[in-house]
């Protein structure tokens, strides 16, 4: 399951400010907030793009989310020096 930076941040245990500062310290984000080229096509983050309708302008405006996958969560994870637990699906346990 992919992931916004908030929920990535959330499944971390961290601030999704301290997420992102952590990103921008090591270049993985770029100041405004885009992803780094160096990430496309590595699997771990990717940019998302959105399209919602301005009423206003009469027009759609269009914007890009960071997105982490589950492969990203443990890299992040490792980064941060955060251990993750991995628990089973419910219905696989049972």
């Amino acid at each position: 399951m992919n992931r916004d930076i908030r929920h990535a941040a959330a499944a971390l245990g961290v601030s999704e400010r301290a997420l992102r500062d952590h990103l921008r310290q090591h270049k993985d984000l770029n100041q405004d907030g885009t992803l780094a080229a160096k990430h496309v096509g590595q699997g771990h983050l990717f940019m998302d793009p959105r399209s919602r309708w301005n009423p206003r302008l009469g027009q759609y405006t269009h914007y890009s989310v960071v997105m982490v996958t589950e492969a990203g969560i443990a890299y992040l994870a490792k980064r941060l020096g955060v251990s993750i637990t991995v628990t089973q699906h419910k219905d696989d346990v049972a």
